[in-house]
């Protein structure tokens, strides 16, 4: 069973919580990131906070969404991260596990979303095992691309047209592999 809490050097992912609902309004209500996730609504409301935060309990209960919002510890919320198994982002229709995440804007360009991601990919493998990981980026956000090639994700030929929530336009999404890891047995010089 993954963890609700996994601790990195500089951040704690963890559950949603009531506490969060102004954060994640002021951070998700804004463009920038939205105009990236095709089902981030924009404006972000309490409504959605509240159904997120609704929503908690359930997801953690089932076996097919593990969500986590990250937190610097003394400034709050900085965004959140997921693995969800589904067949969105994959291209031979697998149930696979699929990685999402988002930041707000302030906390682009900093590697906390690299250090989340590690982070949650050993979870998943310390609690399931190694196994294949998919995800997704806007082309037109390369740099997510280049946040998920730091976490061994590769490119598959495959694009996505998603509809983005928050603009109502089609966006080309990359989809991106990251291969169950190969462990080799530790040997001994003699």
């Amino acid at each position: 069973m993954m963890r609700e809490t996994i601790m990195t050097d500089r951040l704690v992912l963890r559950r949603y919580a009531a506490s969060d609902v102004p954060r994640l309004i002021d951070l998700a209500d804004d463009i920038r990131v939205a105009q990236n996730l095709p089902r981030m609504p924009h404006p972000y409301t309490q409504k959605e906070a509240d159904d997120l935060l609704e929503r908690q309990a359930e997801m953690w209960a089932g076996a097919r969404d593990r969500p986590w919002a990250i937190e610097l510890p003394g400034e709050g919320l900085i965004g959140m991260m997921g693995l969800h198994r589904g067949t969105r982002m994959n291209l031979e229709d697998k149930d696979l596990w699929q990685l999402s995440y988002w930041l707000g804007f302030p906390y682009w360009g900093k590697g906390y979303a690299t250090e989340a991601g590690r982070a949650v990919l050993a979870e998943l493998e310390r609690a399931e095992g190694c196994q294949d990981v998919t995800a997704g980026y806007a082309l037109k956000n390369p740099n997510s691309g280049h946040v998920l090639e730091k976490l061994g994700f590769h490119q598959v030929d495959g694009i996505r047209e998603l509809t983005v929530l928050s603009t109502g336009e089609l966006s080309p999404i990359q989809l991106m592999l990251r291969p169950a890891p190969t462990h080799k047995p530790q040997t001994r010089g003699l």
